[in-house]
């Protein structure tokens, strides 16, 4: 669970990763630089329109007036952009969607403090992903421990973006099966009634997009903005074709770039190498690093020389450069990018200060330098989002009683459980069993010693025998210590609770929704969440008591 090599130097020594990126997240001069640059026409997108579809997309998610006041500062020529994203999740998807939120609201309050203009805290819904399987499911902890929740009518090979595809029809009874399995609260039926609310409401986008259906997008955006309401926190849809509309030159620069693109993605992987890092985005030279949208599936679009092509599921549909373009042009509608030119085309949307990322992204942007500026663009001030592991009063209790920290949890429960195990064992156990072994093997080979001298042909005998008691001595050690374990089974049982609460599958911000901990302990506990505590000028874990 520790981070990856090139995330640790990230966090910790960023001289070592510095020739990879733009910017040290580490100095506010790093932030007073990108403003600059963005002043100095490093951004040239369309603010009004930017504002007007995201006035009316927030507006249809049930955003509050907090949020659109946000929007309106976006339209001033002064405003700055702070950006958090992810795809969107069943039940908000895991803690760090939640925490990626929390993150972009502290950091555009602190930096709009410090450079004196209005910074605005955005999040970008990457709706137009067609990982299904990575938004479709989570962990969430009930009164019968935590239980993995999933929608199990999706397709396998779904290539039809999460945004504009209708929601799949198991969601309702999803969504009754995960409230009844909440505690009885006096939170509970709001949070219930703001769940189904949001996958019931009308779809928040076009509806012919989804046959007139809401879509998990719309169901992530709804539960989101109520939970961040007050904040001023601004969602931005990916699968906008509003917004779509803003990005065809984009697409352009791409299609015509992309011998420069590619030999700057070759260069940042290279660069990536030279500093001790596996790339974790692989260089396909044909790539397009675009998707387009054929019957309503999101293909990748390749390219060599004049011949740009995707492949159908029955066949390849192939077009010129100029042909592409041309379209590009006439319908941005039909074009998407992938993981590669998705933070470069924010830019072009959004003034964008600085992008808010997790691990992954963070190695994903050390590639990405070069790619940025091959189109004309530079890489904002990437800055790690904030990372949480919520403790409940009962999971307190028993590190208290254990003596256990979370670092003891996270990378030493194993070696903790076998110390509590040496700790209650008052017969002491494996050592009697030693101390048996070495006696009996002293006596056993004085015995050998006589019998042989009856018969020297009854060796084999004798190694014989002394193996089956071997057998049977371990045999009775194991029984000793499962009794032994036995006895030890209520201490046992609340280190599996301590695995199963805080690492279920990982960290726990990265599997377990957030919602359950709404309905304990209120529906404003993310806004008491970032009043609580600081945002740190340095990273690091938080552990955050509930109840408390």
């Amino acid at each position: 669970m520790s981070p990856s090599p090139a995330v640790e130097a990230y966090l910790t020594d960023f001289a070592r990763v510095a020739p990879a990126y733009e910017y040290d997240w580490t100095r506010q001069e790093s932030f007073a630089r990108r403003a600059a640059f963005l002043d100095a026409g490093g951004y040239r997108g369309d603010r009004k329109a930017v504002a007007a579809a995201l006035e009316r997309y927030n507006r249809a998610v049930g955003a509050d007036e907090a949020t659109l006041a946000n929007i309106r500062l976006l339209e001033r020529d002064d405003c700055l952009a702070v950006v958090a994203g992810q795809q969107p999740g069943i039940f908000t998807g895991p803690g760090f969607s939640v925490y990626k939120a929390m993150t972009a609201i502290r950091l555009a309050h602190r930096q709009a403090e410090r450079l004196g203009r209005p910074v605005v805290p955005i999040f970008w819904i990457a709706a137009e992903d067609h990982d299904w399987y990575e938004v479709s499911w989570i962990l969430a902890p009930t009164s019968e421990g935590t239980r993995r929740w999933a929608i199990p009518d999706l397709l396998e090979g779904d290539r039809r973006s999460v945004g504009l595809a209708p929601m799949p029809p198991s969601v309702p009874d999803l969504i009754e099966e995960f409230i009844a399995a909440l505690p009885e609260t006096e939170f509970k039926a709001e949070v219930a009634e703001r769940i189904r609310a949001a996958a019931a409401a009308p779809p928040a986008l076009d509806p012919a997009l989804s046959d007139g259906r809401p879509t998990l997008a719309d169901w992530f955006a709804r539960l989101m903005a109520w939970m961040f309401r007050g904040t001023g926190l601004i969602f931005l849809n990916a699968s906008d074709p509003a917004l779509r509309q803003l990005e065809g030159e984009f697409f352009v620069r791409v299609i015509e770039g992309q011998e420069r693109v590619s030999a700057a993605l070759e260069e940042g992987r290279a660069r990536w190498q030279r500093l001790g890092f596996a790339p974790t985005v692989d260089w396909q030279p044909e790539s397009l690093h675009l998707f387009t949208y054929v019957a309503g599936e999101r293909l990748p679009l390749m390219a060599r020389g004049d011949r740009c092509w995707v492949r159908d599921r029955e066949e390849e549909l192939h077009w010129s450069r100029d042909e592409l373009i041309r379209q590009a042009t006439e319908h941005p509608e039909r074009f998407s990018t992938n993981v590669v030119m998705r933070p470069v085309v924010q830019g072009v949307l959004l003034p964008d200060l600085a992008t808010v990322a997790g691990p992954g992204e963070i190695s994903y942007f050390g590639l990405f330098r070069d790619v940025y500026r091959a189109l004309g663009g530079q890489m904002p001030v990437i800055y790690p989002r904030e990372s949480f592991t919520l403790v409940e009063p009962p999971i307190a209790r028993i590190l208290q009683k254990h003596g256990l920290t979370l670092t003891d949890v996270y990378f030493h429960l194993e070696e903790r459980k076998q110390e509590l195990l040496e700790r209650e064992d008052r017969l002491g156990i494996t050592k009697l069993f030693q101390e048996f072994r070495e006696q009996f093997g002293r006596q056993y080979e004085a015995l050998v010693a006589q019998v042989l001298k009856l018969d020297p042909q009854l060796k084999q005998v004798t190694e014989e025998n002394r193996r089956q008691i071997a057998v049977q001595i371990n045999k009775l050690e194991e029984k000793a210590k499962q009794q032994h374990r036995k006895n030890c089974e209520v201490a046992l049982r609340q280190f599996e609770r301590l695995k199963a609460t805080l690492i279920p599958d990982g960290p726990q911000e990265r599997s377990v929704s957030v919602l359950p901990y709404l309905v304990k302990y209120g529906p404003d506990l993310v806004q008491r969440l970032m009043a609580a505590t600081d945002l740190p000028e340095g990273w690091v874990h938080k552990a955050v008591f509930l109840g408390g």
